[in-house]
């Protein structure tokens, strides 16, 4: 079988003729835009200029998303591919071509005392009503129109191109592991996948290979998180935020409250979730806490090694269990190629799901070698091209899932699976199975905790200028003891972890962190439901998936009965993981 993903059903090539075609309707409708933009402010008719504008969004936004989307795909599995870059370039130039009507057109709604009124009288507005409204607010943050599109211009030479020389350094890093008498040079993603290895002497190779291959490109990486998050300092206080994590949580459409309570509640009960590691650490001879590369470590008598083939197998079957609509999804996004599997030169490390808005289809990125948290995370991103199948019948602009919703299927289709094989399997491998669903509790609870606290800082430090790599570093070992607490050996923590997570070197996803760990308890908590509810869930859970992107968070969890709040719910969600802490602590003694 092809492990490469299939990318036709978009397009062929950048010379294909809908390519082609699809790039010259973006320039039309941006000239469209751009020509008429100026008249809407004062409009005698604001009613038909919204219904029109929204029309013309609607079909650009799609197309233009598919295409800066397929340029994107290429060049994530091959970054040394210079036409997907200059394409993704381009794509990125028609971006910032919408910034003027973009602009406009929110401080067009920002001008309508009557907006209530208006999209009462027609059908098209009230399908986009909180949009519309969360376009208005958006108004009030807004900057002056010269400002705002030389912002977005300077963007493509500014924090785009040092998120790129980031993806491309590390991607291209080459680390050296000695294994055995041999020394085997392998890319860092592929590095990195050895912290999954049975082998002890592999796993501690390769996590010190990697902080040795870190150095050659510290300095310049640093200097790329340096550039920017100092841009998003200046451009979130120019705009009237109090700082990046008060827009961060605008843009996620969650209130402070919620974040408190999450976070709160985490920080209760971090002591109970690092029974966890002290256990795991024992059992692999660490006494003063687990040392770093064995955070991933197999546990148990099985070790099990699966093919790309039996991991979708294994997962088709336990999707169907829930529900044949979702293992039909993932039936489908096997069949046709949909996933690009293995790790490979040049290629990305970690994993993706991308929705392409054209076609109504998923693209995945894994970088699988066989474990069984490979076979969790292959599941995670379905979960996500799941939640893009739910999402197909809604407009472009009613998909703009906040981000912390946006791990609901994920995290919920990695219990499925986790639950699944926790049933099929004898007393010996369970602990294997509630082993591996505990790494990845760990890592969307404890390790987020740390990557909250290490971004925190590092802009309260950039604050006073550029930020050292010595000092990067140090920040990241702090925010580490301060999560990890005894759990980890505080000689064996990992200090480059800022250079290799790509979602610090986003300016447009500062703190896309904490989503995550809020995506897990939510998700566990929906998991809950279901038993409860049994099958009588399924069309409920789907509904949801559906409105993720039309109401605020607190709302969308309010439809499910669910007040997010205040630490009870969240309590109830980590009773969840800790029951799962005590059952691998028993079966370990």
């Amino acid at each position: 079988m092809d492990y490469n993903w299939n990318l036709d059903t978009i397009y062929t090539s950048f010379d294909s003729t809908e390519y082609q075609e699809d790039v010259a309707l973006i320039q039309s409708l941006t000239i469209k835009l751009n020509t008429e933009c100026d008249a809407w402010q004062g409009s005698h008719n604001p009613l038909q200029i919204l219904e029109s504008i929204l029309a013309d969004f609607m079909k650009l936004y799609e197309t233009l998303y598919t295409v800066v989307g397929f340029a994107s795909l290429k060049f994530t599995v091959n970054t040394s591919d210079s036409e997907a870059i200059t394409h993704y370039e381009k794509g990125e130039q028609m971006i910032t071509e919408l910034t003027k009507p973009d602009v406009k057109f929110t401080r067009f709604l920002g001008s309508l005392d009557n907006l209530d009124a208006l999209i009462e009288q027609s059908e098209l507005l009230k399908a986009h009503q909180f949009y519309l409204s969360r376009q208005k607010e958006r108004s009030k943050y807004m900057l002056s129109d010269e400002e705002e599109i030389l912002i977005a211009k300077l963007m493509t030479t500014g924090s785009s191109s040092w998120s790129m020389l980031q993806s491309k350094l590390t991607s291209k890093l080459i680390v050296p592991v000695k294994l055995g008498d041999e020394i085997k040079e392998m890319t860092l993603s592929e590095a990195r996948a050895m912290s999954h290895e049975a082998d002890l002497a592999t796993r501690k190779a390769a996590y010190e290979a990697e902080l040795k291959a870190c150095e050659q490109i510290e300095d310049a990486v640093a200097t790329a998180l340096n550039s920017i998050k100092g841009e998003v300092l200046t451009t979130s206080e120019k705009r009237g935020f109090a700082s990046p994590l008060e827009e961060a949580l605008f843009k996620t459409k969650m209130e402070q409250k919620t974040l408190d309570a999450l976070i709160g509640t985490i920080e209760e009960y971090l002591p109970k979730i690092r029974q966890y590691y002290k256990k795991k650490g024992q059992l692999l001879g660490n006494e003063n806490g687990i040392h770093f590369y064995n955070l991933f470590a197999p546990i148990g008598k099985s070790s099990k090694h699966y093919t790309y083939e039996e991991n979708m197998d294994f997962i088709i079957e336990n999707f169907n269990s829930f529900s044949t609509q979702m293992g039909d999804y993932a039936k489908r996004a096997y069949t046709e190629q949909w996933i690009d599997v293995e790790p490979k030169a040049g290629k990305v490390g970690g994993a993706y799901c991308a929705g392409v808005e054209k076609t109504k289809e998923s693209r995945i990125l894994l970088n699988f070698k066989g474990s069984l948290g490979d076979v969790i995370t292959t599941a995670h991103e379905l979960g996500h091209g799941y939640h893009n199948e739910m999402l197909k019948d809604a407009s472009i602009l009613n998909i703009d899932v906040p981000m912390p919703l946006a791990e609901t299927a994920s995290t919920f289709c990695e219990t499925i699976v986790g639950r699944a094989a926790l049933k099929t399997v004898g007393p010996e491998e369970q602990i294997t199975v509630l082993e591996s669903g505990l790494q990845d509790a760990g890592q969307c609870i404890v390790d987020i905790y740390s990557r909250f606290l290490f971004e925190s800082r590092l802009f309260e430090q950039r604050k006073n200028g550029s930020v050292s790599v010595e000092d990067m570093k140090n920040l990241m070992l702090g925010a580490q003891a301060d999560a990890y607490g005894d759990g980890l050996d505080a000689d064996f923590r990992h200090p480059y972890m800022w250079l290799n997570k790509g979602h610090y070197y986003s300016a447009g996803l500062n703190f896309y962190n904490f989503p995550y760990a809020f995506g897990l308890l939510f998700a566990k908590g929906l998991y809950k439901l279901y038993e409860i509810e049994g099958q009588a869930f399924l069309e409920r859970y789907n509904k949801l998936l559906a409105f993720t992107g039309q109401e605020s968070i607190e709302n969308v969890c309010a439809s499910v009965g669910i007040d997010v709040t205040t630490r009870e719910f969240w309590r109830n969600s980590l009773d969840v993981i800790v029951e799962d802490i005590e059952a691998f602590i028993a079966l370990c003694d």
